[in-house]
């Protein structure tokens, strides 16, 4: 084969691929002039125009190639994976032989015309190629519409290549320093630091480990340093970590002898509702009169009475009674279990009573509420409203609650006497009020002041010929004066008066009476004695 066709000869010309980016559409125009065999000129217009014949032997019979061709597409078909070559049906044949115009799915393509000029197609982005619609610009349309454009397009491809480069240097960086970190890290889990520098993450939010604390006294410095710092969250993680790696018997021993610790544990467990190690945490520092007060609260909200009762039962024996320092309060302790017990046969009872309509005083008087968990007092009230009349060995009894519960005459008084009156029994008001005397004798007393009691009957719309005879019982005559006045009980206003032998004041009020009434006829009567010594 000849050398020189090729281009291998000794006098063949370099291979330049006009599609570079730093080749202008002058230097293309000017490289394809220069490089044709015997001065050919070759012209990029719109149909490629091979020039005069080479040689009048052997070039007549060519036809005039189209490079127009290089901006068809090379396949309508789905471009295949790997650098497959398409090869254009149209081939343009110089000095002889045929050339094939050879386009690669990535990869630059090259025209080789003549004697060694070879035409390089640019690299276009795989947009171009898409299977849908893959087309290619004519050559001169794209230098004629931005003769820079190949520039343009090599230099945002290169401004493409150097920000996907920054963005790899940058990731690489990131996994470099995520690595060192995390070397650093694992060196420190194994590695026992500073109490200082352990708080100090602490406080910030930082990653800390306590796993390398292994020692007793490190732990105890690792507390005392946190609570030297008066931080809670501190010294609470110094403290869990401290109960969750010794025996019970030591950290109860150093609890003793850290109070601001021991408070803030014992804050924590209140706060997450761990009450039976908050009790037992309590009795083992020596407070047990703090865990007896909160075992007797967790067992209040109980509904039912009967496991109120079992619960109240156990807090008695297991902290009240065991405590002689609680011996008072156990007592106490003791009578609301006893209250509870009567009170809840007591209810049972007057509701199945009161429910079945046989009781006309549930008819008249009816209940407002259940007896359950009602006051010593008001117990006592109710008893006396319903059940005055029992014996002392009933449970409904006032006299056996009376006795019980160590209720006072002042509050017994008060209270039997408002729930009598309330049903109009002045009898029983009577008989309460009524004491014996020396040698069988008796008389009325108050031990709360028959002011009290005219002021108890008052309200519940006693009568004034009872009221009277309460009011003749005030040994103070201003005071009996003031309150006859007071619940308009004009007979003892009158005899009030006479005892103060004030003839002035009671003129002055026998005038507003009517004469015939029974107020009236009683003052003008006295008005018209004449055995008084009037003032």
């Amino acid at each position: 084969m000849d050398e020189d066709y090729f281009g291998m000869g000794s006098n063949r010309i370099k291979k330049k691929n006009l599609f570079d980016d730093d080749v202008s559409e002058d230097a293309v125009r000017s490289s394809i002039k220069t490089s044709i065999v015997d001065k050919d000129d070759i012209s990029f217009a719109d149909h490629f125009d091979p020039g005069p014949k080479v040689s009048e032997s052997n070039r007549s019979h060519l036809p005039k190639p189209d490079l127009s061709s290089l901006a068809t597409p090379a396949s309508k078909t789905r471009p295949t994976l790997g650098h497959e070559t398409k090869t254009l049906s149209n081939a343009a044949t110089f000095g002889g032989a045929s050339r094939a115009i050879e386009f690669g799915h990535n990869r630059s393509h090259s025209l080789t015309i003549g004697g060694g000029l070879s035409l390089a197609a640019p690299t276009l982005p795989d947009t171009q190629f898409s299977s849908s619609s893959a087309s290619l610009q004519s050559i001169d349309k794209v230098a004629a519409a931005s003769p820079h454009g190949y520039e343009k397009f090599s230099a945002s491809s290169t401004s493409l290549q150097s920000i996907d480069k920054v963005d790899v240097e940058k990731m690489q960086q990131e996994i470099q320093s995520l690595k060192r970190s995390l070397l650093g890290a694992k060196k420190d889990r194994w590695m026992k630091q500073p109490v200082e520098d352990t708080l100090r993450r602490i406080l910030k939010g930082e990653p800390f480990s306590l796993e390398m604390y292994k020692s007793l006294a490190d732990k105890l410095a690792l507390l005392d340093q946190a609570v030297s710092l008066h931080d809670g969250n501190a010294i609470m993680m110094a403290v869990l970590f401290l109960q969750k790696t010794v025996t019970r018997h030591i950290f109860t021993r150093e609890l003793l002898q850290r109070p601001v610790a021991a408070n803030h544990y014992l804050d924590y467990l209140k706060a997450h509702f761990d009450f039976p190690e908050y009790i037992n945490t309590l009795i083992l520092l020596g407070r047990t009169e703090e865990a007896a007060i909160c075992k007797y609260q967790l067992a209040l909200p109980s509904s039912d009475v009967a496991v109120k009762v079992s619960k109240l039962k156990d807090c008695l024996r297991s902290h009240f009674q065991a405590d002689s320092a609680l011996s008072n309060d156990a007592s106490l302790v003791q009578e609301y279990v006893d209250l509870l017990e009567r009170q809840r046969p007591i209810d049972e009872s007057d509701a199945g009573l009161e429910a079945s309509g046989r009781s006309a005083l549930f008819k008249d008087f009816p209940r407002k509420r259940s007896l359950i968990d009602m006051p010593v007092v008001t117990t006592l009230y109710y008893c006396c409203l319903y059940h005055y009349d029992l014996g002392e060995n009933s449970l409904a009894s006032p006299a056996a609650l009376r006795k019980r519960h160590q209720i006072s005459d002042k509050q017994f008084i008060w209270t039997a006497i408002g729930a009598r009156a309330k049903l109009r029994q002045w009898r029983d008001v009577e008989a309460i009020l009524t004491t014996k005397g020396w040698f069988g004798s008796t008389k009325l007393k108050a031990a709360i002041g028959f002011d009290k009691v005219v002021a108890i009957l008052h309200r519940n719309g006693a009568p004034p010929d009872i009221l009277q005879k309460y009011l003749a019982m005030i040994d103070n005559l201003e005071q009996r004066l003031s309150f006859a006045k007071k619940v308009s009980c004009q007979i003892a206003v009158i005899d009030a008066l006479v005892a103060l032998k004030n003839r002035a004041e009671l003129e002055q009020l026998a005038s507003k009476l009517d004469r015939y009434s029974k107020e009236g006829l009683y003052a003008f009567d006295i008005l018209n004695t004449s055995t008084i010594k009037w003032k």
